[in-house]
């Protein structure tokens, strides 16, 4: 069954990091992320990119580098090419995935896996071939 519900408006993902500042300034400066807000006390972070909101947090030493992020984008190849040129720690290349997505993975200077796809043209063929819900 289907439910359509219009209350909920958008998720950010909190990924775990070992250093709120130095995380932010990676996304900034590698990434090209806003640098929303720093906090002290907990120290906690958020950064944006159009419609993408990142949020930071150190509570949880122990999950450093666990995150992984789906980030939607509207050219997938474009921004591969651009991370590839800057060399950040790409982990899996630019391909055609069977659930209808062009997608990459980077790692973050955390170890955090952010993955960046834009959907396929024939998204719902793939979808239906592999009788996928």
């Amino acid at each position: 069954m289907k439910v359509h519900d219009e209350q909920f408006q958008s998720a950010n993902p909190i990924l775990p990091v070992k250093d709120v500042k130095e995380t932010a300034r990676f996304y900034e400066e590698k990434l090209g992320f806003i640098i929303d807000i720093i906090w002290e006390n907990p120290n906690y972070a958020c950064v944006s990119r159009g419609g993408v909101v990142l949020e930071f947090g150190e509570g949880r030493p122990e999950h450093v580098g666990s995150g992984v992020c789906y980030i939607h984008v509207k050219n997938a190849e474009k921004i591969y090419q651009r991370y590839k040129e800057q060399g950040l720690n790409i982990v899996g290349d630019l391909e055609d995935r069977e659930y209808g997505s062009k997608d990459f993975r980077i790692r973050d200077n955390n170890g955090n896996l952010l993955i960046f796809g834009s959907p396929l043209y024939n998204k719902k063929e793939l979808i239906a071939e592999r009788n996928v819900a």
